[in-house]
């Protein structure tokens, strides 16, 4: 009868706690206001949340890969039809150009050290597409010695496979010449 008893309890705690996990879900979604933007996004003004999985496929397979000269394992992980456009207005299309490009670029520094300032994964919900926004601090140091800072931010958009098939690229150099 105890036994009985004990489980009950347990059991009406448990759908207490159900009941109020679903109100506070429900509490915090009506407390966020409506907001009217002033203007429409031309590629989509409907992102949420997306999965981490995407931000840990760029920070390991590109800027890791970046950082330890291993460009090779990039192909693992975009598309055979990837698009990068580059900051310098530069675009290459196609897995095997991308990793050879990055590669000889890679080839001019004798060290990289890039500092992760921000990753974040989102979902646009009408596109229906992944995305991976990272910002990054990377210092270069060339082969004669000088030093180069430059402030990065990508965004990495994924196909239905899972594959990264677009590269946006910017960024604000703080170069000294």
């Amino acid at each position: 009868m105890q036994k009985s008893l004990l489980l009950f309890v347990f059991i009406a705690m448990a759908c207490n706690n159900n009941e109020k996990a679903k109100t506070a879900k429900i509490t915090e979604a009506a407390a966020k206001p409506s907001v009217t933007l002033p203007y429409l996004a031309s590629y989509s003004s409907s992102f949420e949340m997306g999965d981490p999985v995407y931000v840990a496929t760029i920070l390991k397979g590109e800027w890791k890969a970046w950082e330890e000269n291993k460009m090779d394992s990039m192909k693992s992980w975009m598309a055979d039809t990837v698009l990068t456009i580059f900051s310098d207005n530069t675009s290459i299309r196609g897995s095997d150009s991308v990793v050879n490009s990055l590669k000889k670029y890679r080839a001019m520094f004798s060290n990289v050290t890039a500092t992760i300032n921000a990753a974040i994964p989102v979902y646009s919900t009408d596109k229906k597409e992944n995305w991976a926004l990272i910002w990054t601090t990377e210092i270069d140091t060339r082969l004669n010695g000088k030093k180069d800072t430059i402030i990065w931010m990508e965004s990495w958009r994924f196909n239905k496979d899972g594959k990264a098939d677009l590269l946006l690229q910017y960024d604000r150099a703080k170069r000294k010449l």
